[in-house]
């Protein structure tokens, strides 16, 4: 698994200042941080590491004509994971509409999501969507709710029942393994 560094807040929102004047490294470097954890939120939802990486690089071709539009630089990632999101939907649109003209299913079933963890896989969307976006990309409550759309605190109970939901498949693998 990738190790991805800690960049403090404070290095992202002058980096996307510099990034919004036109400085390139500065892109990049956003770029480096950013694009690997946006691939596994991808591959999580499209199945495919090459659609996964299509979409992941049409954000960052928008991101790079839209930035300057980006008013607040501390909104910078939940700004980027809502293009993600939206991305992913019109890639879902796009393909539902390509396999209805073709009357057969545009997806092998058999895919299994490589980059997530079983458990995740056991949770609900709404659920396994928030975890994602707070514990795997550290998102905040505050960021999650924007890429959303939803209250913060919403946000706050699909993570309580994620992880309740969690303790107690643990609890049942643990009393399988033991009994």
């Amino acid at each position: 698994m990738k190790k991805q560094t800690i960049v403090p807040p404070e290095a992202i929102a002058l980096f996307v200042s510099q990034a919004k004047r036109g400085d390139r490294e500065a892109l990049e470097s956003l770029y480096r941080h950013f694009a690997w954890p946006m691939r596994r939120f991808a591959l999580a939802r499209v199945n495919d590491p090459m659609i996964a990486e299509d979409v992941v690089q049409n954000v960052w071709l928008k991101v790079e004509k839209r930035l300057h539009r980006l008013n607040d630089l501390t909104l910078f990632q939940s700004w980027l994971y809502r293009a993600l999101k939206w991305e992913i939907l019109d890639w879902a649109k796009s393909a539902e509409s390509q396999s209805h003209k073709a009357q057969e299913p545009l997806q092998d079933n058999s895919l299994q999501m490589i980059s997530l963890p079983p458990l995740l896989a056991a949770l609900p969307e709404s659920e396994s969507e928030v975890v994602e976006l707070v514990y795997l990309n550290g998102l905040t409550i505050e960021q999650a709710a924007l890429v959303i759309n939803i209250p913060p605190g919403t946000i706050k109970s699909r993570l309580y029942r994620a992880r309740e939901r969690l303790r107690a498949i643990l609890n049942e693998e643990c009393t399988h393994e033991t009994g």
